[in-house]
């Protein structure tokens, strides 16, 4: 990574990071150590752990004691304020004590494939499109980039493809440390008002943008990109990506599970597509089919009903709203009361009823047991969960009224 000028960014602790984003060992002194709730805050004259900032989670490792009793204390969280930087750690340290630093390299490097690689899409963004990047999130589960306009999915894809281009071009990344006065001659992107001395990440002819996390050298050490998914956000867009050890792993159990379910419905993957779509037809043929089947059971059992019966309320299973108002209407022409089909089980009923001022039984069934419906006269419809006597009792109530 090309360098210009020494880090004057902030006071307190010297950010080693800064001069080596690759640097996963060093030594330094406990300046201060004191308990806290979880653990024990431990304060460096130097140190190399990145801190939880700019979106980024912190880094971790461990502290290896140079003196003796010689022993290893984890470090759990690492956080900034005012320029010093804490670490959070499972054991006390004495101030003065030398120790040897050690970042889990694994995850600072999986960490900056994510954040170059995002570095990269926000530029072709701004560039191409003028959003501005309103939101940056990184974690051990989780990288998601918000946009301040809504991105369409051919776009997305282009862009996930021009990325990928630029990290097997392999570009070389450039930090600048610039002052107020020269940030003011250069263009970089932003998210938020910045004082004093401002660290710019430059991949040359994609993006520059300030920014206080460690990158990678050259973009061919991303390996690749792969965008997961995208919604709509404020007004905007999230994008969730992936890149590097996370995309290549995602990828990886993508084309597993593609290549089982192709054994298992006995095709080639590239035919699973077709294949599932074909099975869904079918089964929406068949419960189709099947519905049918059952409507015109309930119509014949409706039919052996007394109609001098006032109110009839039916009770099934696997029907389609459709047919259930079709059963409806048939009872209605026979029936002067409430007329209702009650598709379900006692963890949840879908319901059709109908008849004259059919708004007060919807009404009931809503007082009595937290229906939730509506429609229009002479037909309604909803949901409610309730036992079937329950349910019954409600129409005996109305007849009995």
């Amino acid at each position: 990574m090309e360098k210009t000028l020494r880090s004057v960014i902030g006071t307190g602790t010297e950010k080693l990071y800064y001069e080596d984003a690759y640097l996963s060992r060093f030594t330094a002194e406990v300046i201060r150590c004191e308990k806290a709730e979880h653990g024990y805050l431990v304060e460096l004259d130097r140190t190399a752990f990145f801190p939880e900032e700019g979106g980024q989670c912190a880094d971790y490792g461990t502290f290896t004691v140079m003196e003796l009793p010689a022993g290893e204390v984890r470090v759990l969280d690492v956080q900034v304020a005012g320029g010093i930087i804490t670490h959070l750690t499972d054991s006390p340290l004495e101030a003065g004590t030398k120790v040897q630093g050690n970042v889990d390299f694994a995850h600072r490097f999986s960490n900056m494939q994510q954040h170059s690689a995002e570095h990269l899409f926000c530029g072709i963004v701004n560039r191409d499109c003028g959003y501005r990047n309103v939101g940056f999130h990184l974690s051990a589960d989780t990288v998601t980039m918000d946009f301040s306009g809504p991105l369409s999915e051919a776009f997305i894809r282009k862009a996930e493809t021009e990325v990928n281009q630029l990290i097997w071009h392999n570009i070389e990344s450039r930090q600048y440390f610039l002052t107020e006065e020269e940030a003011e001659k250069m263009e970089f992107r932003s998210k938020a008002e910045i004082q004093g001395q401002i660290r710019v990440i430059v991949f040359p002819g994609v993006d520059a943008c300030a920014c206080c996390a460690p990158h990678v050298a050259r973009t061919g050490e991303i390996g690749v990109f792969k965008v997961i998914a995208a919604q709509n956000w404020k007004g905007g867009t999230r994008i969730h990506m992936l890149a590097g050890d996370r995309a290549f792993a995602y990828i990886a159990k993508e084309h597993e599970m593609l290549h089982s379910t192709a054994r298992f419905l006995s095709t080639s993957a590239d035919n699973v597509e077709s294949r599932v779509r074909a099975m869904r037809e079918e089964t929406q043929k068949l419960s189709l089919d099947l519905s049918i089947a059952r409507e015109q059971l309930v119509l014949q059992d409706v039919a052996r009903k007394s109609l001098a019966e006032e109110n009839v309320c039916v009770f099934t299973e696997g029907l389609t709203p459709a047919s259930q108002r079709r059963i409806v209407n048939a009872l209605m022409e026979t029936h002067s009361g409430y007329c209702g089909v009650f598709e379900g089980n006692e963890a949840g009923y879908r319901y059709v009823i109908g008849g004259p001022q059919i708004a007060s039984l919807e009404k009931l069934l809503e007082m009595k047991l937290g229906a939730k419906g509506g429609g229009r006269e002479p037909m309604m419809q909803g949901s409610l969960t309730a036992a079937e006597e329950e349910i019954r009792a409600v129409f005996e109530g109305v007849q009995k009224a």
